[in-house]
């Protein structure tokens, strides 16, 4: 099975959980099963798929998970709660097929300790909403970008990176070791949608660009907001693991994503 059959079986197996919970009015259970819906989306979005599976390997699918050190030491956060649910689960399961998705959740809350990335999960679940997508790099070139990749000696799986003010895809395939980065229009839908029932009338308005930038690095956008530059509407974009704004005019983006959306119905 393939690592993103792997991943949607995993997220699959949450979802009448979270449902179930809900309906129950069981809160803290429903956060949890919430809580472990969004692993398979962290790792894919910080481009560790092929990394996880690495992890993955070698595990026998028959003998009852067991927390890593590393998971057991945590003192905050939600992992180490999630992993009692899951082998409580576990205990109450005796079909192969309904411990397989168990079995790849307690490697991934495992893997997310093992790596230091627990805290990071916990801001990304709690912060998701308040969040711009996910990017896991930022440059100011396409060469810097494609340098950065052929120097790279464990590639990411599919994962998102910004060139300047726009998005682009990087890929990699194990078998050949090919490489390419793709634009990827993820932030153009949400521009469709913060201006379906127009701009805001007032905005914050600027000469040039270098001035909105000084001025949105005192004033964050969270995570976005209109601004006018030499009387030209743009969305700021605020990245914050990035520590950085993008900026995209309005109006071209809007073109730009018309045309994305004529040829994807061409295909």
């Amino acid at each position: 099975m393939k690592i993103e059959e792997v991943f949607a079986d995993a997220s699959q197996f949450t979802s009448p959980r979270w449902s179930a919970a809900r309906t129950k009015g069981q809160a803290e259970e429903k956060e949890l099963w919430d809580y472990l819906y969004e692993l398979p989306s962290f790792i894919r979005e910080t481009g560790q798929a092929y990394r996880f599976e690495a992890h993955l390997k070698g595990r026998d699918p028959a003998t009852r998970p067991h927390p890593s050190a590393a998971l057991q030491a945590l003192t905050k956060g939600s992992a180490r709660q999630a992993m009692e649910l899951l082998l409580k689960v576990w205990d109450e399961t005796t079909e192969p097929a309904q411990r397989q998705p168990v079995l790849v959740l307690t490697r991934l809350l495992d893997f997310i300790a093992d790596t230091g990335q627990a805290d990071a999960f916990d801001d990304y679940v709690k912060n998701r909403l308040e969040y711009a997508p996910l990017a896991m790099a930022w440059f100011a070139t396409r060469d810097e970008a494609e340098a950065w990749l052929r120097g790279l000696v464990e590639p990411p799986s599919p994962a998102r990176i910004i060139i300047g003010d726009e998005y682009h895809l990087v890929w990699c395939s194990r078998e050949d070791n090919a490489r390419s980065i793709a634009r990827d229009y993820v932030i153009e839908p949400y521009i469709e949608a913060l201006t379906a029932r127009g701009l805001p009338p007032a905005v914050p308005s600027f000469e040039s660009r270098e001035d909105a930038s000084a001025w949105l690095s005192d004033h964050p956008v969270s995570p976005f907001g209109f601004i006018s530059i030499a009387g030209e509407s743009h969305l700021a974009v605020h990245h914050k693991r990035l520590k950085r704004h993008t900026l995209h005019p309005v109006a071209s983006a809007l073109s730009e994503w018309e045309e994305e959306k004529k040829r994807r119905a061409g295909r």
